[in-house]
């Protein structure tokens, strides 16, 4: 038989029939042109076709969260606010014992919040109001149907989970032995439960750059909310109080000891400066006092002129330097304010640049040259002489200057010894008073502040007042129905949204032609419909397909014998087989349905439908027929001839053989030379024979009927037959024939058009109103004149 090219990609014939044959012998798909995907159009489309996932996960979320409400307890809430006091004053400036709160220090600010939620605070409230004694508190109220239901939950993650997740526990110390009632209350479970019962369900904020402080306390009782937020911020301000007065009393005991340290330092510091006083004869003595001021003064006096002979040395030396180089005495401040020497300097300028200009015109031993050099001379000469004036002056300045130093040197070493002895003890017994005054000025101050600490000791004041006290709510706080199944719904849909994804993720079937030609490299000749409603058995399905021609499964049906007609438009195939991976696919209904349209749309042609599936034999209930006498084992064996075992369905004129099912030694059959003949028989009397043939993955048969065919259809059931099944099918037919096409049977187009993947299934779907209803095929034939062809 002749080999013929294998159709790669077709459009719908009723749009836009173009065909793209795959040169011989590839097999590979076509390469799909055109821009990429949007991304956010294809996760909207994935929104929308997964929407009753995860609008159900919403609803299920929903009443979930509703029979948690209901079998909730109503919490209600109470805010008490405090505030912090800006304006604090403290009783002493001793911070150590008395500092309030500094309310620029948010660090401070976080401490007092901590303060108010720490179990010693909350133990006090629970002492005060006795929730000890209140089953809500104590944990001895018996649970709801909820927490009953997670009881087992709970205690699996506190015994399992969490012991492995969490760290291991470091080692505790031992405790020192406290008093006998702290061990006690610290020992009672219930007041450990109402502690944290309360702890639980209290929260301690500022409210926004504010200093006020919110207690918002919520408990199943409004009042009882109401009472322990109070309770709360009075035992608060208590605290602080009880804090204060504490630290006074323990810098009370600590002064009366510092006290009296300082008063035995001070009596001896005292005492050791009066006994020295008296041993070296100081007292009243001015001698000291007045040496020591004359040796000041001429030290003063001394220093001055020491500093007057290294400024005139300082001069002097700055003369000498300049008078080597000239060029240097202009800076020198002697020289610089002296008119004389300015103007021996600008004419020496001046007379330079005459020379300068005479020299480029006139010789060196002219006149005029002679005459400028002697000027500048002159001028020269008595600058320098002027300086050397300047410089015998300023030298008689040094030496004055040495001579004073040298006389108040000599008098500043006589006063130094008449004084040595009385500065001496004078500096020790200056330093014995020092000490003595520093004590008793530490002393004094010390003493201060305990009388300051003694007389404000009962007036202290908390560094925050009560703004505003609690009241107890009318309303529930929580929980709260409209938020929490909004939440509900929002999570439950996020979770559907997650599962469509993990869905599509896991999705291991075909929902688009681009698929198949991607995975299997085989183009797909055509989309078909599914055929849904009363139509959707075997039988009615070609009923529905002949009667209603117009429709889109059978314009796509036309349309798949249409792209394997234009494959090989100088040879067509005589024989086409069509197979499938798996049973349940369709590939009998839809070889029913072609040979019966073929023939029903084209009177002259005539086509021969063959049943070659020897085992299951299905063809006669996709015609509706009965009668299963005279099948193709019959033909081939000789048994009956070829006219009577052929049989042709009324409705739309196919011929057709049957099978008989379970028919023994299949493979055998069909590899028979019987059988290859009666193929070329049918060829010589049919324009088209269909076989329909087995599934490829259940029998071998498959492989077989596709060899002897001219052209192989290989059925893939839409969003059903798994992807490596038809890739394993499709490589077991492309091992004994190049000339392969996919048809996707059994379209879902309103499922397939929530993908918009642009294939033949999208455009049935979109366009579905530019086919026919079918209701012309069922009319009579008085409503419609026949069409005749116009004569020339």
């Amino acid at each position: 038989m002749g080999s013929f090219p294998r159709v790669d990609q077709i459009v719908d014939d009723s749009a836009a029939n173009r065909i793209v044959p795959a040169s011989e012998p590839a097999v590979l798909a076509p390469v799909r042109s055109g821009d990429a995907p949007n991304e956010l159009w294809e996760w909207l489309r994935l929104l929308n076709r997964r929407k009753a996932l995860i609008v159900g996960c919403g609803l299920v979320a929903v009443a979930l969260m509703a029979l948690i409400i209901a079998q909730a307890t109503p919490m209600y809430k109470a805010l008490a606010r405090l505030l912090l006091d800006t304006r604090t004053s403290k009783v002493v400036t001793t911070e150590a014992a008395l500092s309030g709160v500094d309310p620029m220090n948010m660090g401070a600010i976080q401490s007092e919040l901590e303060v108010i939620q720490s179990d010693f605070l909350i133990g006090r409230v629970v002492d005060k109001l006795g929730l000890a004694n209140n089953p809500d508190f104590n944990g001895t109220k018996p649970p709801g149907f909820i927490d009953s239901a997670f009881a087992p939950l709970r205690e699996l993650w506190s015994t399992g989970i969490s012991t492995l997740l969490a760290p291991a526990p470091k080692p505790q110390q031992q405790a020192q032995p406290a008093r006998s009632s702290r061990a006690a209350e610290e020992s009672d479970p219930r007041r450990r439960a109402a502690i944290g019962a309360v702890a639980g369900h209290l929260s301690v904020t500022l409210m926004g750059r504010t200093y006020v402080i919110l207690i918002t306390v919520e408990s199943p009782d409004g009042a009882m909310s109401a009472r322990i937020a109070n309770a709360i911020a009075e035992a608060y301000l208590a605290d602080q109080i009880d804090t204060k007065n504490e630290a006074n009393r323990r810098a009370t005991e600590w002064l009366e000891q510092r006290l009296a340290e300082l008063r035995r330092n001070l009596q001896v510091a005292e005492e050791a400066a009066a006994a020295y006083r008296r041993d070296k004869g100081l007292a009243g003595s001015p001698e000291g006092a007045v040496s020591t001021q004359t040796l000041s003064e001429l030290n003063g006096k001394y220093v001055a002129a020491r500093t007057k002979r290294i400024e005139r040395e300082a001069r002097l030396v700055a003369l000498s330097k300049a008078s080597l180089n000239p060029g240097e005495i202009a800076n020198i401040a002697e020289v610089s304010g002296n008119t004389t020497l300015a103007a021996l300097r600008i004419q020496d300028v001046e007379l330079t640049r005459k020379m300068a200009e005479l020299s480029s015109m006139l010789g060196d031993n002219h006149p005029k040259m002679i005459q400028a050099r002697n000027e500048l001379a002159a001028v020269r000469s008595r600058f320098l002489s002027e300086t050397q004036r300047i410089t015998l002056a300023v030298r008689a300045e040094l030496d004055a200057a040495k001579a004073e130093e040298d006389e108040l040197k000599e008098m500043v070493d006589k006063a130094a010894v008449v004084s040595g002895t009385a500065s001496q003890y004078e500096a020790e017994q200056k330093q014995l008073e020092r000490e003595a005054q520093s004590n008793r000025t530490l002393y004094e101050s010390f003493l201060t502040r305990f009388k300051e600490l003694r007389e404000q000791q009962d007036i202290q004041r908390a560094d925050a007042r009560i703004l505003a006290y609690a009241y107890p709510s009318g309303a529930p706080s929580s929980p709260n129905y409209k938020s929490g199944l909004m939440a509900a719904f929002l999570i439950g849909c996020l979770l559907g949204m997650a599962g469509a994804v993990a869905a599509e993720k896991l999705d291991r079937v075909f929902r688009s032609a681009a698929q198949v030609e991607e995975a299997t490299g085989v183009g797909v000749l055509g989309m078909v419909p599914e055929v849904k409603g009363s139509a959707a058995n075997r039988s009615n399905v070609v009923g529905h397909v002949l009667e209603n021609t117009t429709a889109p499964a059978a314009e796509a049906i036309r349309a798949v014998f249409t792209a394997i007609s234009l494959g090989s438009l100088d040879r067509p195939p005589r024989v086409v087989a069509v197979t499938s991976a798996t049973p349940s696919e369709g590939k009998t209904t839809f070889v029913a349905s072609l040979g019966g349209l073929l023939t029903k749309m084209n009177a002259s042609r005539r086509v021969l439908i063959v049943d070659l599936d020897l085992r299951q034999a299905r063809m006669s209930a996709a015609l509706g027929m009965k009668d299963r006498s005279g099948t193709i084992d019959d033909y081939l064996m000789g048994l009956k001839t070829l006219e009577e075992c052929t049989k042709r369905h009324e409705g739309s004129g196919v011929d057709y053989i049957l099978a008989r099912p379970n028919t023994p030694n299949a493979p055998e059959i069909l590899e028979s030379h019987a059988m290859k003949a009666a193929l070329a028989t049918f060829s010589e009397r049919y324009d088209l024979v269909i076989l329909d043939g087995p599934p490829v993955m259940a029998v071998s048969d498959g492989r077989i009927i596709s060899r002897l065919a001219d052209y192989t259809v290989f059925i893939v059931q839409w969003a059903k037959t798994p992807r490596e099944v038809v890739k394993t099918a499709v490589n077991a037919l492309l091992g004994v024939t190049n000339h392969v096409g996919i048809v996707i049977n059994r379209v879902n187009l309103a499922k397939h058009a929530r993908y918009g993947y642009g294939d033949h299934g999208d455009y049935y779907s979109r366009y579905r109103g530019y086919y026919g209803t079918g209701t012309e095929a069922t009319a009579s034939p008085s409503a419609r004149p026949p069409l005749t062809l116009a004569k020339r």
